[in-house]
């Protein structure tokens, strides 16, 4: 069973519940935690409502695209050889479930991302984009780093391309991806994934689908 934590005194609330998660691009556990909280979300059913927020684990990373065994020695100064090693693990892990996982990707600064994630957030489309382009980024096919090719799923899960290109040439939803940082503080988030389910109960860290499964029943029978 997983480890819940009641993170507010709030009366539960009436209709779908609420899945909150606090996630970035260019991590490896986001990404295999989204994949298990979408296949308990579907063995759960009912109504459920999620919302991806913006959390960024390197708010200092260049621009400028590194490689991953680049930004590993960089930042947490592994060697060469076991930042490749780590790599590996992490790519049978992915594998083992079904997920695509190149380590041939590189890593810069996801600000612009979660920009736009909260553009697709404020047409009910966030959950879709930001899924999408993960998916994408870990298989080693696209760089959503590149504004052009950042527009280009975007407008494939059905954005307007031009609002799109607007946002990434200005400072628009910096705010909006802030203020989900913030709140982030609030509660105590230090790393994501971070799950919080019915504005009630957090789940911290990529879980396994039982664990998340077990975490939206216990969510849903608080609300009875």
């Amino acid at each position: 069973m997983t480890d819940t934590a009641t993170v507010t005194n709030a009366p539960p609330a009436a209709g779908p519940l609420t899945v909150e998660v606090w996630t970035d691009l260019g991590c490896p556990w986001c990404y295999l935690g989204s994949h298990r909280l979408r296949h308990a979300m579907n063995r759960a059913g009912g109504r459920i409502t999620l919302t991806l927020r913006s959390f960024e684990l390197d708010p200092d990373a260049s621009a400028e695209p590194m490689t991953i065994p680049e930004i590993l020695t960089r930042k947490h100064g592994l060697p060469t050889q076991a930042a490749m090693q780590a790599e590996a693990a992490m790519q049978a892990q992915a594998a083992a479930e079904g997920l695509p996982f190149s380590t041939d990707r590189v890593h810069a600064n996801s600000f612009d991302v979660h920009r736009v994630l909260q553009l697709a957030n404020r047409h009910g489309a966030g959950a879709v984009f930001f899924e999408t382009v993960q998916k994408r980024y870990f298989a080693g096919e696209t760089n959503p780093y590149d504004h052009a090719s950042l527009t280009e799923v975007a407008v494939e899960v059905g954005l307007d391309g031009d609002e799109v290109r607007a946002v990434l040439a200005s400072d628009s939803y910096a705010q909006q991806v802030r203020r989900d940082e913030r709140r982030a503080r609030e509660l105590g988030v230090t790393g994501v994934p971070f799950v919080l389910l019915g504005q009630r109960f957090a789940v911290a860290g990529a879980q396994s689908i039982d664990a998340y499964a077990q975490a939206i029943s216990r969510a849903r029978e608080s609300r009875s």
